[in-house]
């Protein structure tokens, strides 16, 4: 078994151009299902950030599979480096500014919410980490005080020219334009 990453909760948000754009979209449901079911087995089912069990989860009890990637702002390319295990309340931590639409859409509540954020500032505090600032954004947002230093936010960048890396292929991102991006967002089912 591999110990606890509480490091993954750290991640920057995606940069926009490249919303839906990962494995399991190019891969297909089938590829991704086998793929994730070996990341689950290498971590012996737990989730690689908090070190919980899946039955023994938050919120939902079962694992969710994160993909971890490196992000150039210079280059404007982000790299998958790793695929890691994850319970709901660190995959939704992971990914605030998904939890924040979510919950502007009412798909999720505010008290659900500040489980999420909660759970992902424990495991944050344990381990000496920083508030990602989306998570701070949100947990402000929601009135939540979590005594965390927050991490530097992601530089400002044009909207044309990123592309994803994944196993030595360049994916260009699926949106020409922002405009183009938020119509897509719209159309989401969350």
């Amino acid at each position: 078994m591999i110990g606890p990453l509480p490091h993954i909760l750290e991640q920057p948000l995606i940069p926009t151009p490249l919303h839906g754009l990962n494995p399991r979209s190019i891969m297909g449901r089938a590829k991704w299902d086998v793929m994730r079911r070996q990341v689950y087995a290498k971590y012996d089912h737990t989730c690689a950030a908090c070190g919980v069990r899946a039955r023994n989860a938050k919120l939902k009890k079962y694992l969710e599979a994160h993909e971890s990637f490196e992000i150039n702002w210079a280059k404007k390319q982000m790299t998958l480096i790793s695929m890691e295990p994850l319970c709901h309340a660190c995959h939704a931590f992971v990914h605030s500014g998904l939890l924040e639409v979510k919950l502007q859409a009412g798909k999720v509540s505010k008290e659900t919410a500040a489980v999420i954020l909660g759970h992902g500032v424990g495991v944050l505090a344990q381990s000496g980490g920083k508030m990602p600032p989306a998570s701070d954004y949100l947990c402000r947002k929601l009135g939540l005080k979590h005594g965390l230093p927050v991490g530097a936010a992601p530089r400002r960048t044009t909207w044309s020219g990123w592309t994803m890396v994944w196993d030595g292929t360049i994916y260009p991102s699926p949106y020409k334009t922002e405009a183009e991006w938020r119509r897509a967002m719209a159309e989401r089912r969350y």
